[in-house]
């Protein structure tokens, strides 16, 4: 086991970080990987080029056009490593423009995993951005996660930043929705929701959680006047 583990190791820092015995140059971004049609094969996207009759399956350079902006760099680093090596430590800070990078390159065991680092890590500062990056990529068991995750704690993980970012859509879903958990009070989900409305209204306001509803509260006056 420690012999199969050195080897995944060697190929990995040999053939992917020095790029030794390389076939084919890919470019994208302004930077350039030195590496192998053997292992791109293991991606949809390049399996297709280089089996189909795209111009580029006899090219030894090739220029990827990048059309999708959650695409960085270091996720297309960790997207080309992840063909050398058996696992990929995924940080739920990258997690999103990995995923990008995964779906583009077609990458089904990458595009997987990144599923469930960001089902394990759904929190108040990160449930909106994945819910729309999983419509956007197709997760629909990770959309499904953060719906669950949002019904169960909007009314009790409240935050300036979390109302700033859920849509108007998703704030819908939510109310209407006679799963949404309520502590107490339904008059609670009105003042949630007066809170909610007034930072999609103002989105420039910046005050601290605990002045939120005074200061909403003052706005919607001024405006009834």
């Amino acid at each position: 086991r420690k012999k199969l583990k050195s080897t995944s190791k060697y190929i990995y820092q040999t053939l992917f970080l020095n790029g030794e015995n390389s076939d084919i140059k890919i470019c994208a971004l302004g930077e350039e990987w030195n590496l192998h049609k053997i292992y791109l094969c293991q991606s949809g996207y390049f399996s297709s080029m280089f089996s189909g009759s795209w111009k580029e399956s006899d090219m030894n350079v090739i220029e990827l056009e990048i059309p999708d902006q959650n695409i960085d760099v270091e996720a297309l680093q960790v997207a080309f490593g992840s063909l050398y090596r058996d696992d990929v430590l995924i940080n739920p800070s990258r997690v999103v423009a990995l995923l990008a990078a995964a779906c583009m390159l077609q990458l089904d065991g990458l595009i997987q995993q990144c599923g469930e680092t960001m089902k394990e890590t759904i929190t108040a500062q990160t449930v909106c951005g994945y819910y729309n990056s999983a419509g956007t990529y197709g997760l629909d068991s990770v959309k499904k996660k953060c719906l669950e995750w949002l019904l169960n704690n909007l009314m009790t993980h409240q935050s300036v930043g979390l109302f700033k970012e859920l849509s108007i859509n998703l704030m819908k879903q939510l109310i209407s929705s006679s799963n949404l958990f309520v502590l107490q009070l339904e008059m609670d989900v009105y003042t949630a929701l007066k809170k909610w409305m007034f930072l999609q209204l103002v989105p420039s306001w910046n005050g601290s959680f605990k002045d939120l509803l005074t200061e909403a509260d003052a706005w919607f006056a001024e405006r009834r006047r």
